[in-house]
C-alpha cells in the first residue's frame, strides 16, 4: 500500500535507506541509497550502497584512501534492511532534492527500504569525515561521528 505523499516525504530522514535508479551513477539499475542529512532548505546528502566488495576494495586500494572509508554492512544483522552483504564506498556522496524525491514517489520510480542501524550510520561517517575525496563544504553539513 502506498503512503500519501506527504507522509513519505515527511519520513525522508537521517539512516533512511531507499531504492531507486539514479543518473549520478554509471548503472541503469536501481540501487540503494542511505540518507546522511537532510539540510534545512531539503537537501539530501546520500551513500550509495553496493554488494561488489571487489570494486570498491580496488578502488580504495589504488587510491590508498583509508580503509575506513569502506564500511560493510552486514545482512545478519536485524536492525539493517538488507538481505546480501552491502559495502558503502564512503568517497562519493550524492546529492538529491526533496523535489526530486517527490518526483519519483508520484512516479512509483522510488522505495523507502527501511532504516540502518545507529552503528552503521556512526561508520558511515566515520568513513565519510575520513575521506580527503569528500568536499569539506559537505562534511560541515554532515553530523560529526559520535555526536
Amino acid at each position: 500500500m502506498k503512503v500519501p505523499i506527504g507522509l513519505f516525504l515527511a519520513s525522508i530522514q537521517e539512516k533512511k535507506v531507499f531504492y531507486f535508479v539514479s543518473d549520478q551513477i554509471n548503472s541503469s539499475e536501481p540501487h540503494i541509497y542511505i540518507c546522511l542529512k537532510r539540510s534545512a532548505n531539503d537537501v539530501l546528502i546520500m551513500a550509495c550502497c553496493t554488494s561488489q566488495f571487489e570494486t570498491v576494495r580496488k578502488f580504495i586500494e589504488a587510491r590508498k584512501l583509508p580503509k575506513e572509508t569502506l564500511v560493510w554492512i552486514s545482512p545478519r544483522d536485524p536492525e539493517n534492511p538488507f538481505s546480501r552483504d552491502t559495502y558503502v564506498n564512503c568517497n562519493n556522496c550524492f546529492t538529491f532534492t526533496v523535489a526530486e524525491f517527490r518526483q519519483m514517489y508520484e512516479s512509483d520510480s522510488i522505495s523507502l527500504s527501511g532504516e540502518i542501524s545507529e552503528i552503521h550510520f556512526e561508520q558511515i561517517l566515520i568513513g565519510v569525515h575520513s575521506s580527503p575525496l569528500i568536499e569539506e563544504e559537505t562534511k560541515d553539513l554532515l553530523p560529526k561521528p559520535n555526536d
